[in-house]
């Protein structure tokens, strides 16, 4: 699934853009490390360090412009063995105010979906390291991380040759000089004498990087250069107490509109600034003008009032302690592109996402903001003067009541938002049912859209109405239209719908828009076709009442409903005496004794309703599950409790007769076919009689795993555990899982006690 030099090819890339003089690897490329994932990362560190040195290696990556590299050294975090190298992580840190260990869990913390919170301890401690290679002609002693490595600017300058060796050796030489006054200098609460040795170093560190650009052109040392002036311009502007803001008036735009983008240049420090020229940088297509400001911020008088944009003096000067702001009216074309993740663009090469052609945002976690601010001036720091160059990218500036201020990156989206209210259904063969399909339309357009929506139906299949129309008066705007579904000659197998907006001036809308917002993670919109896929496949059950406790959340309640199942949700309270009279069969959801913090004292009930008849269905859970001993007969799940992971695994069914298999739906071998992501996980590692084992999957190079499915009688009524990931099965429409689940809520124990 993931092609090895497809991998390999990536990770070159990064290392040679990059081009780290030590690389550390996490994970060691063995089954120690866990997740497939892991063990690739480990992998690939290893052959990534030395194909990155290899010029034979992916030569047509110096088409777009990298060239070899080799790192210096690889490390990797020991696995059981003896560290050669340590890190004193938990040394307190002065500029941070606390250690790299502390800083290090809380961004573990931010590892929200996996409930992965952390205590930030203080107090000393170290991280080991093994080394794993090292390049030619590098020496490590064991005595430290860099050991053998020359990190400096001055050790790239010295091995030049040719008329500009001088000039950079002595640019690099002054800022180096420049920036050891600077940190003397440096008070947190008077920033401004690291200001003039700074603007010193500045001016001799740009004269060296221009020197080697031209000398030495496409250098490591020449690279370095050029970042080392941004961050110089960076550390300046900020020792000076100036500050650049570029807000965006709206967080979302649509093609065809405009949205006002204002850049603030603070002068917050001593000095007056010079020739300070703004300006916008859009993508190819997009326009702006100038807006005049009048009058500045009003806030209420408690605040103080805001001050009024300053005007610009003689030569393009800023005063100390002015601010001045631009605005500037952007329009977005019409074929603007959405705010598309670059490696979402096109379809996936198998499980591969597939780089666009330009390699300018591979690698990258997300695609460049489409509207920066710039401003360019000089500034006089004490007797030093130097041109300097600040840029923002521009970004919704939001107060919520509750919170405050808040920021939102500006994204491009369509003005209609069209999506089926699910994405899938499964329609049992021989059905002749009429089903309603809700279309959900959600505007972003300021000027609002009207037009008609329809759902497009394929061959076997009527809708009514044909089309319905709608008015999305502005941004915001929610409505939704229903659509009768029914087969019209329809046979097993998949059938896709697709609803499509079609507003009045012929635009056509046809994707959802969906805004993953979360308050550790930044703001970011996908973008997926709105169609509704249909599985056709015979599955019958028994006519019984299912209960459904939900757990982390699952499609088991929607995927019995859609096979004819009489299904509601119940919850702890509800089990609080006894399960409801009307229930004959309790399913527990994904990980109920982790998420339903009172599912645990619930669970007599639960247990004395399978021993009066009743069936119980529970789905995976994690290590609790044995550990609270909730079965009804001991059960155990080893630490790295068994996965299978190839969802194409082998199969075999351990008890042909068991009647999970025989009945109502006959399981066979291809109900596994078509499985999608893993066969399942949590699988149990040992059992007590009367449990049995009624399936086993394989994954490749591993023994069979036989505690995907266990069933036993309990008293008059049966009970079943499964680590079959059925939560993964049933959104995709699987009909081989939703056959075999069915089976599952038909059991009753009459059925087992006969062969137990």
């Amino acid at each position: 699934m993931w092609p090895r030099e497809a991998l390999l090819r990536d990770v070159v890339w990064v290392i040679r853009s990059f081009r780290p003089q030590v690389i550390v690897s996490v994970f060691s490329g063995t089954p120690a490390d866990g997740h497939g994932q892991h063990q690739a990362a480990g992998l690939m560190a290893v052959e990534g360090f030395h194909a990155a040195a290899d010029p034979e290696r992916f030569p047509e990556l110096a088409d777009h412009g990298v060239r070899p590299w080799q790192a210096a050294k690889l490390f990797r975090r020991p696995r059981g063995g003896e560290p050669t190298h340590t890190l004193a992580t938990g040394d307190f840190d002065p500029l941070l105010g606390r250690s790299h260990f502390q800083l290090a869990m809380e961004s573990r913390s931010q590892h929200r979906s996996q409930d992965m919170g952390v205590a930030q301890t203080p107090g000393g401690r170290t991280t080991g390291l093994v080394l794993v290679a090292t390049a030619p002609g590098v020496e490590d002693d064991g005595a430290g991380f860099f050991a053998g490595v020359d990190t400096t600017l001055a050790a790239g300058a010295e091995a030049l040759d040719g008329p500009v060796a001088a000039a950079v050796r002595d640019g690099v030489a002054r800022w180096r000089g420049a920036l050891a006054q600077a940190g003397t200098a440096l008070n947190a609460r008077d920033p401004w004498g690291a200001a003039e040795p700074l603007a010193e170093g500045l001016r001799r560190l740009r004269a060296g990087a221009t020197a080697a650009a031209k000398g030495a052109p496409g250098t490591e040392l020449a690279r370095a250069l050029e970042r080392r002036v941004v961050d110089a311009e960076a550390a300046l502007l900020a020792a000076a107490g100036v500050t650049l803001r570029v807000r965006a008036e709206d967080d979302l735009v649509v093609p065809g509109e405009t949205v006002e983008v204002t850049l603030e240049l603070w002068n917050g420090g001593p000095w007056a600034l010079s020739e300070v020229r703004p300006a916008l940088a859009l993508p190819e297509g997009w326009s702006s003008e100038p807006v005049t400001l009048e009058g500045g911020e009003d806030f209420s008088p408690f605040f103080g009032r805001g001050a009024p944009p300053s005007a610009l003096g003689v030569d393009g000067t800023l005063a100390p302690g002015a601010l001045a702001r631009w605005r500037y009216r952007v329009r977005v074309p019409e074929d603007a592109g959405s705010s598309r993740l670059y490696f979402r663009a096109r379809p996936r090469a198998g499980e591969m996402y597939r780089w666009p052609e330009e390699a300018s945002s591979w690698a990258l976690p997300k695609d460049p903001p489409p509207v920066h601010g710039r401003v360019e001036l000089v500034l006089r720091a004490g007797g030093e003067a130097a041109r300097v160059r600040a840029a923002r990218e521009a970004r919704y500036v939001g107060v919520d009541k509750a919170l405050g201020e808040f920021e939102r990156p500006l994204l491009v989206v369509p003005a209609v938002s069209v999506a089926t209210e699910t994405a899938s259904m499964v329609w049992p063969a021989g059905l002749d049912e009429t089903r309603e399909v809700r279309v959900v339309l959600e505007g972003y357009a300021a000027a609002g859209v009207e037009g008609r929506v329809a759902l497009s139906a394929p061959a076997g299949w009527a809708v009514e109405p044909a089309s319905q129309p709608f008015r999305m008066p502005g941004p915001g705007a929610q409505l939704s239209a229903t659509f009768r579904v029914r087969p019209d000659g329809a046979g097993p197998g998949r059938h896709s719908f697709r609803a499509v907006a079609t507003a009045a001036d012929g635009r056509r809308f046809e994707e959802g828009v969906t805004l993953i917002d979360y308050p550790h993670i930044e703001r970011t919109a996908m973008f997926d076709p709105s169609t509704l896929d249909v599985s056709v496949f015979p599955v019958a059950v028994a006519p019984v009442t299912v209960g459904y406790l939900m757990g982390s959340g699952d499609d088991g309640l929607r995927a019995l409903r859609q096979m004819g199942v009489t299904v509601r949700e119940v919850t702890p309270d509800d089990l609080e005496t006894s399960v409801p009279p009307d229930v004959d069969v309790l399913v527990l959801g994904i990980r109920v004794y982790e998420t339903q913090a009172r599912a645990a004292a619930v669970n007599d009930r639960i247990l004395e309703f399978a021993r009066a008849g009743g069936t119980v269905v529970v789905q995976y859970n994690k290590h609790e599950y044995p550990a609270g001993g909730f079965a009804p007969y001991p059960v155990e799940m080893t630490r790295s409790a068994p996965r299978v992971t190839d969802e194409g695994s082998p199969v075999a069914i351990l008890d042909p007769a068991s009647p999970v298999i025989t009945g109502p739906n006959r399981i066979t071998e291809a109900d596994f076919e078509g499985w999608v992501q893993e066969r399942g996980l949590y699988f149990l590692s040992g059992w007590e009689r009367p449990f049995r084992p009624v399936l086993a999957f394989t994954d490749p190079g591993e023994l069979p795993a036989e505690g995907s499915l266990v069933v036993a009688p309990v008293g008059a009524g049966a009970y079943v555990y499964t680590g079959i990931s059925f939560f993964r099965q049933f959104p995709a429409g699987v009909p081989g899982a939703h056959r075999l689940f069915a089976n599952l809520v038909s059991l009753r124990g009459a059925d087992l006690r006969g062969g137990s």
